[in-house]
């Protein structure tokens, strides 16, 4: 687990809910009658509580679920000599790859000149938009997003 600081952003976020609870205790512990409570503990309370509720929400960072979406991307016109270490270098100049595969002829084992690389949503499209079209070993690129693979239809054998 790795531990980052949170950003301004958080920080602002923890101090701004700090406020707004220590206000709303401030003025409801009068209108509510709580009678050991005077306003000044409420409002000391309530921030109190805010602090809590802002460190939490800065701790646990919330991630659109765009930017955590895996996507496979589809490498296509490939030269027969690149290997999966050559693509993978390729493609974390744009963001962390998670997984190369170049596929092969079942029967022969070559190359047969495509593949494809996962990476997360935000980092796929950095990398289609910068490497569409561009030369990688001597081969002109063909990068865009892969289409869902179709199940395959089982051969029958039918004994009619």
């Amino acid at each position: 687990m790795k531990f980052t600081f949170p950003t301004a952003k958080y920080f602002m976020k923890s101090l701004v809910i700090s406020t707004i609870l220590g206000l709303v205790a401030f003025f409801l512990a009068p209108q509510l009658s709580i009678e050991n409570l005077g306003a000044a503990r409420g409002f000391a309370y309530g921030v109190l509580t805010g602090a809590l509720i802002g460190s939490l929400l800065a701790a646990t960072r919330i991630i659109p679920a765009t930017a955590s979406k895996m996507e496979s991307i589809f490498v296509g016109n490939l030269a027969f000599r690149a290997s999966n270490n050559a693509v993978r270098e390729l493609f974390e100049k744009y963001g962390e790859v998670h997984a190369v595969r170049l596929m092969t002829d079942r029967v022969t084992r070559k190359p047969r000149g495509f593949g494809f690389v996962e990476m997360n949503h935000r980092d796929a499209m950095k990398a289609i938009k910068a490497l569409q079209g561009e030369e990688f070993q001597g081969r002109e690129l063909k990068v865009n997003i892969a289409n869902e693979r179709k199940p395959r239809e089982e051969v029958s054998t039918a004994n009619s």
